[in-house]
């Protein structure tokens, strides 16, 4: 796999052809990574600068420079390790700068605090030049969201996790700009007929192995938003339901949350809109786990890239177990070694990445 090495810029610096390995991690809605493992040379050092951009040949997503080591392996020889963040990493650069009130759809307010932040920020020194918005997608789903001052890269991250949105920059080559884009998986799922079905199943002959996990050890389905106020007189609201043994609680402390906009109060209902969203966010990263763990056989009918794809929606079943369940690719990485391509993918949003569903193309 040819890798076109840019400056940040994003003129052409040269195409790299021989190295050792490359794992470059796709995430659906948080950012990617990747690591570069090739022979230290003087060319080398020089080209794989800190800032410079990947992109992969069959690719137009990129990842910048952040990290390089030179250390010498078993046989004495010096290799150059090199990691860094995919695309959206440049958000991780940026704060929310003041306090953001969006009531919109999760997409546009995603651009607009990019937008505000990166692309047309007051203070032109925080403009990325590089980086544009990619087309609308309209996706539907709104939010009524307040932030501030906190990383750009996680409040889009939150976000992207509450909507089931994927977010991602990728290269324009035509107009030399990276774009930012939000982006929805395609449901593949046995019970619909749109798209076509992906189902992953040792009676189909696609997978090699399976195993499967039902967790509720982080599960929480009722979540109390605290906002401002002291004592008897904070302003608390709830979010979810659950009664008895089913009801799993969490607290989420928003006593930083006003509601005052422009030195006006807000009405009742729009200030419990905002403590609403953020009840939703504490639900969102606290769902239950259910998912498979599989052994794909990419020599049968499933094809990467053609079948089934970072974001998409796919059903894992095993008859002998009674088991179907639907579930999202959430993380795909691709390993390029000296003995061939690899890739292993990550089900399901709802899995904290300790006990994640991996699942190893062969």
């Amino acid at each position: 796999m040819d890798l076109y090495i840019y400056n940040k810029a994003l003129a052409l610096q040269n195409v790299m052809d021989t190295y050792g390995s490359l794992r470059w991690v796709r995430r659906y809605t948080e950012c990617g990574e990747f690591e570069l493992h090739c022979p230290f040379t003087v060319d080398n050092i020089r080209l794989l600068a800190q800032d410079n951009i990947i992109r992969k040949k069959d690719s137009d997503e990129v990842g910048f420079i952040e990290y390089r080591n030179v250390k010498r392996d078993e046989t004495d020889r010096e290799n150059l390790i090199v990691k860094g963040k995919l695309g959206e990493g440049y958000l991780n650069r940026r704060i929310v700068w003041g306090r953001e009130i969006l009531n919109t759809t999760y997409e546009l307010a995603l651009r607009t605090l990019v937008d505000k932040n990166c692309i047309n920020p007051t203070d032109t020194t925080r403009i990325i030049n590089t980086l544009i918005l990619g087309d609308i997608g309209n996706f539907t789903g709104n939010i009524n969201f307040q932030v501030s001052y906190q990383n750009l890269l996680k409040v889009v991250e939150a976000l992207c996790l509450e909507a089931e949105l994927g977010n991602r920059i990728r290269f324009d080559k035509t107009l030399k700009k990276l774009k930012f884009e939000i982006f929805q998986g395609l449901d593949r799922t046995s019970s619909q007929t749109v798209n076509p079905q992906c189902i992953f199943s040792k009676e189909f002959d696609n997978i090699l192995d399976q195993e499967y996990t039902d967790s509720i050890m982080d599960y929480r389905n009722v979540a109390l938003v605290g906002g401002i106020g002291e004592d008897a007189d904070r302003r608390l609201l709830t979010v979810g339901s659950g009664t008895g043994l089913e009801r799993f609680e969490a607290f989420n402390d928003q006593k930083g949350i006003s509601n005052m906009v422009d030195n006006v109060e807000m009405a009742e209902a729009e200030y419990s809109a905002l403590l609403s969203s953020k009840g939703n966010e504490t639900l969102a990263e606290t769902k239950k786990v259910q998912t498979f763990e599989n052994g794909v056989n990419l020599n049968s009918n499933l094809r990467y890239k053609v079948d089934f794809d970072l974001g998409d929606i796919v059903t894992c079943m095993s008859k002998k177990w009674g088991i179907t369940i639907d579930s999202r690719i959430n993380e795909i990485e691709e390993v390029y070694e000296e003995s061939g391509k690899e890739v292993n993918i990550v089900f399901g949003k709802e899995m904290p990445r300790t006990i994640a569903q991996k699942i190893k193309l062969l």
